[in-house]
């Protein structure tokens, strides 16, 4: 048993398919083939089930490829930490972050990082908060970046900045046109909201509570894109972002108030990594970038 036949399987087991595993591997369908057989040999177990279009794993099979995974990853940083001797940050690094940060946010710093250091293999996978939490303490992921952390005692939390919270509205609501409203004019309102288990959501009811302001919610998203359509097309207000919707604001779809109150209105975001693990040069490096001064991007 070698790496390239964990990895052979692993692949296999995340497309599903002989033909894709062979693809990602440049080896042939039948290589991959032999190759599952003599590793089921081996072990004296089955590890996937052949029938129907896409291959799946056996019970026996998902530990085998949950181990090979984990392997596959500590030798993906090995290899980085023993290539950086040379002072040249190289090696596998992967971030997790969702929807309203990585497409509004993080993108000028992995552009900066991929400038800066272009021999590191950077992935970078959207996903929910949940899943990142998760993928970090599982060893799946290096670095989270999301927003409204989730308190995790195996969790790292270093804030990045706050961002702002604004009001967002059609054009032709009653409330468009204001540069500024005070929270309380959102009572009663028709509202459109993210799922209520999701962490930025979780702050702006946290809010409206505290400003004992009740709205109507009458749809509720898991992503940003939907609710913001829903805006333009069904109507009602929201309390979003402001990165996430000037885009909009600047075409005209839609209009942004800044929230006015004692406390601003804002969410933090930060950045997640496993407690007491030590960073890799190249997770250092992108860290560096994380906390600099967005001027610098």
């Amino acid at each position: 048993m070698n790496l390239h036949v964990m990895k052979t399987f692993c692949d296999l087991v995340d497309t599903g398919s002989f033909s894709r595993a062979a693809e990602s591997n440049y080896i042939s369908q039948s290589a991959v083939s032999q190759q599952v057989a003599k590793l089921e040999d081996e072990l004296g177990v089955q590890l996937v089930a052949r029938g129907g279009t896409r291959i799946s794993a056996t019970d026996a099979g998902k530990t085998f490829y949950q181990g090979a995974k984990s392997i596959l990853r500590r030798y993906e940083k090995l290899l980085g930490e023993v290539k950086s001797v040379s002072d040249e940050v190289r090696g596998v690094l992967r971030v997790g972050t969702i929807y309203s940060v990585g497409f509004y946010l993080l993108d000028p710093y992995v552009r900066r990082f991929f400038e800066q250091h272009p021999e590191v293999d950077l992935h970078v996978t959207y996903t929910n908060w949940n899943h990142i939490n998760a993928a970090i303490l599982g060893g799946e992921m290096d670095l989270g970046v999301v927003a409204c952390p989730h308190r995790d005692r195996s969790l790292e939390n270093s804030p990045m900045f706050n961002e702002e919270l604004v009001m967002v509205c059609p054009p032709e609501h009653r409330l468009a046109g204001r540069e500024t409203i005070s929270p309380s004019e959102l009572e009663g309102e028709s509202f459109s909201a993210f799922e209520e288990n999701i962490p930025t959501q979780r702050e702006i009811d946290r809010r409206l509570r505290a400003a004992r302001v009740r709205v109507r919610v009458e749809t509720v998203f898991d992503n940003i894109e939907l609710l913001k359509r829903s805006l333009m097309v069904r109507g009602g207000v929201s309390i979003l972002p402001r990165k996430n919707v000037e885009a909009e604001a600047e075409r005209g779809d839609l209009w942004i108030a800044t929230l006015e109150d004692d406390k601003p209105w804002t969410r933090p975001v930060a950045v997640l990594r496993k407690r007491g693990q030590a960073a890799s040069p190249a997770e250092q490096k992108f860290l560096d970038i994380l906390r600099s001064d967005p001027e610098e991007k």
